[in-house]
């Protein structure tokens, strides 16, 4: 249904920039629909020539189809429309650390508000998530990253995490600089964290030809634990980790399996 959306507004603004404003999409969305649609009908849509666009023949028997289908498409939604009935699906794409930590009570709430609305959760890094929402892929995307500039997405923060350096427990480091040699513990390439990790290494002059890679959060923090390195981490990833550390304290129980909070963080 998307696809028939950004096609017929494309024909009636004769404008990719026009409807992609007037769907509230990007463009680059808006051209993935109607190149899906073409690969579908194995057919061209539109002639483009420069920055004029004509529909073909195709394209102008499709359109009259397409017309008819999303009036009915209009009032099959509406047979039971109201202000407590919402229906449908979204589909919403979020980091492992966002999903673990964060999603869970949010996405609790909505069902309970909503128990019609079906969700669907892709769990990826920050840039191929962007990318699914430039195709139309999802509807909305919670990444863990720096403020995003993109002008074809309409981004909002949810909140601000730090990030913090983390070593095993009763490591003896006071400085990022001591940590030169040691090897530290990355997340995959395509994250953003992994890009400003480096970034700041870079700046403090400490090399990282000694690291370890993981996709997964869980498991960068058990290599931590486990006293394989040093990484940087969202501080809500080690939360719990902190909680029984300061637990096992109270109790004057020594632990030798658990995660410091680095005190070397500028």
């Amino acid at each position: 249904m998307r696809q028939f959306q950004s096609f017929k507004a494309v024909v009636e603004y004769n404008s990719f920039t026009k409807a992609a404003q007037a769907l509230q999409y990007s463009q680059a969305s808006i051209t993935s629909h109607i190149q899906q649609l073409e690969e579908e009908l194995r057919l061209p849509l539109f002639d483009r020539l420069g920055k004029q666009i004509h529909l073909t023949a195709a394209g102008q028997e499709l359109y009259i189809y397409v017309s008819e289908l999303l009036s009915a498409y209009s009032k099959i939604k509406n047979i039971s429309d109201d202000d407590t009935s919402l229906k449908g699906e979204i589909r919403i794409g979020a980091s492992e650390t966002i999903t673990v930590y964060k999603l869970g009570p949010v996405l609790s709430k909505f069902k309970k508000r909503y128990p019609q609305v079906t969700i669907s959760l892709i769990n990826d890094n920050c840039i191929p998530l962007r990318s699914k929402l430039h195709s139309g892929e999802l509807d909305a995307a919670i990444t863990l990253e720096p403020i995003l500039d993109d002008p074809q997405l309409a981004a909002e923060v949810c909140s601000e995490e730090p990030l913090i350096f983390v070593g095993e427990y009763n490591h003896s480091l006071t400085r990022l600089e001591e940590t030169e040699g040691m090897c530290m513990i990355f997340s995959e390439k395509n994250c953003s964290l992994r890009r400003f990790f480096e970034a700041y290494l870079i700046e403090k002059k400490i090399s990282a030809h000694n690291y370890l890679q993981f996709n997964s959060m869980e498991a960068i923090k058990q290599c931590v634990v486990s006293g394989l390195g040093i990484s940087l981490m969202p501080r809500v990833s080690v939360e719990s980790l902190l909680r029984d550390r300061k637990n096992a304290s109270n109790r004057n129980l020594q632990r030798t399996s658990d995660v410091l909070f680095a005190n070397f963080v500028s």
